[in-house]
């Protein structure tokens, strides 16, 4: 596999660690980063996570041949504008690490049309409630799954490529098209983080709960709370992108779990009596849903 450059546009947690990980695999492979901070850059510069760093102001025209490889790891809406920038020839691979991907595989397929290219969209599946690159970890793609979406005309070597390129980093890889990765990511990812954030701020708008809390010296929470908290709040302007891009599948788990928590209120009667029967077989699902999402059995 040649990877003499790289360039990695956007270097936080996950662009850090991805070049962290190219830096063990590739070892004499160039680095480059572009970025929009002064504080990023130096944060970059000091923990050698690339060898050249451009702020995005200095990396206004791009000659994006001289790269092997080409990672796109900001917000999905920046990632839009840059694609009708790419050219139309060349070996460079393209790739995105964005949670997203209906709007990044239309702009590819719209700007390419029929002609071949060598852009793959990924989602690696992972991260932190840390942000930025003074985050960043050698080890956050090892052993986590690594979603391929292949736009129309995108070559089926580049396609081969980008998934050995994973591998090697020590995720597994996926496919999947652009519909039903968004619609799956909305239940199995970006409604999780809005369940986490709203459960912490009822938990923080109860008059009684904040009391105790406030005049206890330690944490007074137990591990379920501990849990679902963990990744309550994390990098606001990413999670907004996303749900600005996934509004339809998002809006659609929302209603559904709305709809399952008023049926689940429902079996408290005003009288004080509940369906101890059907919260029993709510449960039983829950267990079986979860063994099979998880694929604990």
């Amino acid at each position: 596999m040649n990877l003499s450059r790289v360039l990695v546009y956007g270097m936080g947690l996950m662009g850090g660690s991805l070049a962290l990980a190219i830096r063990q695999k590739f070892p004499n492979t160039e680095i480059s980063a572009v970025v929009r901070s002064e504080k990023s850059k130096s944060t970059i510069l000091t923990k050698q996570l690339a060898n050249h760093v451009f702020l995005q102001n200095e990396f206004l025209t791009p000659n994006w041949s001289n790269y092997d490889l080409v990672v796109f790891s900001t917000p999905v809406e920046s990632i839009l504008k840059i694609i009708p920038t790419l050219p139309k020839s060349g070996n460079t691979i393209f790739i995105d690490l964005g949670s997203t991907k209906e709007t990044i595989v239309s702009a590819v397929e719209s700007y390419f049309g029929d002609m071949a290219h060598n852009y793959i969209s990924t989602h690696p599946m992972c991260g932190s409630e840390q942000a930025g690159p003074d985050a960043a970890l050698p080890d956050l793609y090892v052993d986590k799954l690594c979603i391929l979406t292949s736009p129309k005309s995108a070559s089926n070597t580049s396609l081969q490529w980008v998934r050995s390129f994973w591998e090697k980093i020590g995720s597994w890889t996926l496919e999947m098209d652009s519909k039903s990765h968004d619609e799956t990511l909305a239940y199995l990812s970006h409604l999780p983080h809005v369940i986490s954030t709203l459960l912490v701020n009822v938990a923080g708008s109860n008059p009684t709960t904040k009391k105790e809390i406030l005049e206890s010296s330690k944490p007074i929470t137990g591990g379920g709370f501990r849990d679902m908290s963990r990744i309550a709040g994390s990098n606001p302007d990413m999670w907004i992108s996303i749900f600005k891009e996934n509004q339809r599948f998002l809006l659609k788990s929302i209603d559904d779990l709305i709809q399952q928590l008023s049926e689940f209120r429902n079996l408290f009667g005003s009288d004080g009596s509940f369906d101890e029967t059907q919260i029993r077989k709510i449960w039983e699902l829950a267990i079986a849903n979860k063994d099979e999402i998880r694929k604990t059995k």
